[in-house]
């Protein structure tokens, strides 16, 4: 969704934007998928393919603002961060009953 968003709104000749942005986008969701999957293989004992999904979705929030400034060792780390965030702000939600019971 970042590149097509990128070559949308850019003058021709940008395509090396969107391959930067493909790349970073697709490092980070990446990132954020393996970290998560960890991190619920830590917690519960199981890799649950949900959690991973989720890791996957945190890494993409992440990095769509910067998805075309950052470099991929940042994309990765930002992937990285976005799985510890999403999962203790699940574990907020749980904790105080926010969401739905």
């Amino acid at each position: 969704f970042n590149p097509g968003s990128t070559l949308g709104i850019t003058a021709p000749g940008y395509a090396h934007i969107a391959s930067k942005t493909a790349t970073t986008t697709t490092l980070s969701a990446a990132a954020g998928g393996v970290t998560n999957a960890f991190i619920h293989k830590k917690i519960s004992g199981m890799w649950l393919i949900g959690e991973t999904c989720n890791g996957v979705l945190s890494g993409l929030v992440g990095i769509t603002a910067a998805c075309s400034v950052v470099e991929t060792w940042a994309a990765v780390l930002i992937g990285f961060i976005s799985a510890f965030v999403y999962t203790f702000g699940d574990w907020l939600l749980i904790k105080f009953h926010i969401d739905d019971p």
